[in-house]
């Protein structure tokens, strides 16, 4: 949709900060102002990090443990879902039968399945949120990125963010 249907686009201000309490300043002004904690990113780059966080970098892509997780909850499931299947099987009343069908049901499912999810988080990169490319040209800035719900709220959040400190503020489509 576009502006001139009458449905406005998502947009995000983002400004550069040059000191962190000048973002905690913005922080707390934008949580005032009523704007959802979701709605808001605070970017660093790596430089930046190491200026102002005495080095703590957290770097894009790397979600081992999420998928970690899902992967053992999958796997969980689906072990569950067989040793169920195998438990009423016909002729698995043999002796030793129940022992393979609990050994082989969750517990196996579970730690394959974290460990397939967490080679798949390790693996693969996640791309950088185009809205938080500012980080990288500013590497010693840090980027404060609001998505605003309508222009009128953008041009307030843009006014906010400077007051607080921020400089040039810019309007950006959310992709």
């Amino acid at each position: 949709m576009s502006r001139e249907h009458g449905t406005p686009e998502p947009l995000t201000v983002t400004a550069l900060f040059d000191s962190a309490a000048s973002v905690d300043a913005a922080l707390d002004a934008l949580y005032d102002a009523g704007m959802p904690r979701d709605l808001i990113d605070v970017v660093v780059s790596p430089e930046a990090a190491a200026h102002f966080s005495g080095g703590f970098f957290r770097g894009p892509g790397r979600e081992t443990f999420r998928f970690a997780g899902i992967g053992g909850l999958t796997g969980l499931l689906l072990g569950a879902a067989i040793s169920l299947v195998m438990v009423a099987w016909p002729g698995l009343d043999a002796p030793g039968g129940q022992a393979i069908a609990q050994l082989l049901g969750p517990n196996v499912g579970l730690v394959a399945g974290a460990a397939l999810g967490a080679c798949a988080g390790f693996l693969l990169h996640r791309s950088p949120d185009k809205r938080h490319a500012r980080a990288a040209a500013a590497a010693g800035a840090i980027v404060v990125a609001v998505a605003t719900r309508s222009q009128a709220e953008g041009v307030l959040i843009s006014r906010l963010l400077t007051e607080r400190g921020g400089r040039d503020a810019r309007f950006e489509d959310t992709p």
